[in-house]
């Protein structure tokens, strides 16, 4: 089998997806760590992230922020293993979700094509943590006035990024083109910019694989149906709860009739 059929056979088809809160979770832990109203704080955020392998998709339902970690600062983060390892533990005790994923932010001064890209740093530790999936959330504070949340789906190439043990941890790992196309998540809120990327870890090298959110999909209907957060009523809430359930990628084919109903209810 040749090298690239090979990296054609590592690739991951089934998308992995952000249900219930886990994308706004993700986002919020980002700014936190790089608030627009601190200009010398600019650090990265670490988390944890938990979930299930389904029939259609990887679903993660849970994110957990992880604030205590061995060293942070603007260029990197060092998890500390054992707070991680007590957290999983804990958490799987009163879920049926496990840790599946870990992510981190890549805080900048301004966006650019690559910045949610892992670093060379980010593929060497793919090799001991041990964890299926790593997610990078690249952000900027770079607006001139504050923004409402917006969010989109975006299409690039698939790579493959491997450890390059002659580069330092924050120069580019070795790169592989794998002639696929991959969606990620890329948006604006305030004075950040952001974009979301997943990666599946084969143990030697992550590669791109598809990113969608439940969540990410409810906000663009809405935005697309002009119906406002802050017009909907507290009795009404539940909706929103009914309709991110409806499009999940498990739930979506059933559940179309049910999600148009709750959106012509809103209107």
């Amino acid at each position: 089998m040749s090298c690239l059929k090979e990296r054609f056979r590592m690739i991951d088809k089934k998308p992995v997806e952000f249900i219930q809160h886990v994308l706004s979770t993700i986002i919020l832990d980002a700014v936190q760590f790089f608030p627009q109203n601190k200009k010398k704080i600019h650090s990265e955020a670490h988390g944890l992230i938990f979930g299930m392998n389904k029939e259609k998709s990887v679903e993660c339902d849970y994110a957990f922020p992880i604030g205590s970690v061995q060293e942070r600062n603007n260029v990197s983060v060092l998890p500390d293993t054992k707070v991680d390892q007590a957290v999983k533990s804990a958490k799987e005790l009163f879920s049926t979700s496990n840790c599946i994923g870990t992510y981190h932010s890549h805080p900048y001064d301004e966006p650019f094509d690559e910045w949610a890209d892992p670093s060379n740093a980010d593929c060497g530790a793919a090799e001991y943590l041990n964890l299926p999936y790593f997610f990078i959330i690249a952000i900027a504070r770079n607006g001139q006035k504050n923004q409402p949340l917006s969010l989109h789906y975006g299409e690039s190439e698939a790579y493959e990024f491997s450890y390059n043990p002659n580069a330092n941890g924050h120069d580019d790992p070795k790169i592989q083109p794998v002639n696929d196309q991959v969606s990620y998540i890329y948006g604006e809120f305030q004075k950040y910019t952001f974009t979301i990327r997943a990666y599946k870890n084969t143990g030697k090298s992550l590669i791109d694989v598809d990113l969608v959110s439940s969540e990410a999909e409810l906000m663009m209907i809405l935005n697309e149906e002009n119906i406002k957060l802050e017009d909907i009523s507290l009795q009404e809430t539940y909706r929103l709860r009914k309709l991110e359930y409806n499009l999940r990628v498990e739930n979506k084919e059933k559940g179309q009739k049910n999600l148009n109903y709750h959106l012509e209810k809103m209107k």
